[in-house]
């Protein structure tokens, strides 16, 4: 690979950064032998580059004191700049190298709504205690508005779900998506549900109940549970249509009907609401991490990845207490 070092170079030739170096270690050892031994050179290869720099330089930049070499007013001159360069060269790859590694940088992050409330958080803040010099920007969009702005560089990575929208395919000359989790439904009912007391509750037993949506998330959130219901052998009646998932559990809460809920939004319950798995196939969700191709192996897209999937399958991303 090639050394940063190695690419500083004038085009001229004239102020090339390893003859500098060269010429600046000789300053501050006094001789062609010491500085060999610093840059594990032969003696005759220290010479042979500041010969090329002195003639580069037009005009000589060491001069013989016994057994020793000491600069010239040129040479002081252009180890002086060269301790500088040095310095800002070390610091651009050290600058580099944390970039490359994900430990700086920029990220912006798009989530869908739940998410964004029951996994971003957690991923957030894992990511951030590892990488705590990278700088998040994350906002709330749906796709296909945050797959849109993935595509077209104004966000680096999205979060999204199927079914409901369609996401990039394998084939995508463009994007690049990963799997983070399946994401099941559970039933919500109030705790005065003649079902409440079941451990599991069978869909079609719901098909005469009125039924609690959501407006937030028309797609993502409606599609797998039509489908569910449409399997159960019936439509859902829907008697109140929320703004969010807690609200929903509110008019769940005083009996205005039940609801299938995604266990994401269930990061806070309501007291007046139980919360039940789907007796038989349950209904289930699929996230994905969605980012461009180009940038899938950056440091900071790398180790935000790395960490989304380290929680996504971790014990702390469902609610704890779904069956109180």
């Amino acid at each position: 690979m090639l050394d940063l070092r190695e690419a500083l170079l004038h085009d001229g030739g004239v102020l090339d950064i390893r003859r500098l170096r060269v010429l600046k270690t000789v300053v501050d050892t006094g001789s062609v032998t010491a500085a060999a031994g610093v840059l594990s050179y032969t003696p005759s290869a220290v010479s042979q580059q500041l010969a090329v720099l002195e003639r580069e330089a037009g005009t000589p930049l060491l001069e013989r004191v016994g057994r020793g070499l000491r600069p010239t007013a040129a040479g002081l001159l252009l180890a002086e700049h060269a301790a500088a360069l040095l310095e800002r060269v070390a610091e651009a790859e050290a600058a580099l190298a944390a970039l490359r590694e994900g430990r700086a940088g920029s990220l912006r992050v798009v989530a869908f709504q739940t998410a964004g409330v029951g996994l971003v958080p957690a991923v957030v803040g894992a990511f951030q205690r590892r990488s705590p010099d990278v700088r998040l920007d994350v906002t709330v969009a749906d796709p296909p508005e945050s797959i849109d702005a993935v595509r077209a560089g104004t966000a680096d990575i999205a979060l999204a779900v199927e079914p409901g929208y369609d996401l990039p395919s394998a084939e995508d000359a463009v994007l690049v998506r990963r799997h983070l989790l399946d994401d099941a439904y559970r039933v919500v009912l109030p705790r005065t549900h003649r079902l409440a007391g079941r451990r599991a509750v069978a869909l079609e037993d719901l098909a005469d109940d009125p039924w609690v949506m959501t407006s937030s998330c028309p797609g993502t959130c409606e599609a797998p549970m039509l489908e569910a219901c449409a399997g159960a052998g019936f439509k859902p009646r829907v008697a109140v249509s929320a703004e969010d998932y807690f609200a929903l559990q509110g008019y769940v809460e005083v009996g205005l009907g039940v609801a299938l809920v995604p266990l994401l939004a269930l990061r806070a319950v309501r007291e007046g609401v139980v919360v039940r798995p789907v007796r038989g196939r349950e209904p289930v969700r699929r996230v994905f991490a969605v980012t461009r191709r180009a940038i899938a192996d950056d440091g900071a897209v790398r180790a935000f990845l790395q960490v989304a999937q380290e929680v996504a399958t971790g014990a702390g991303v469902h609610p704890a207490a779904l069956t109180a």
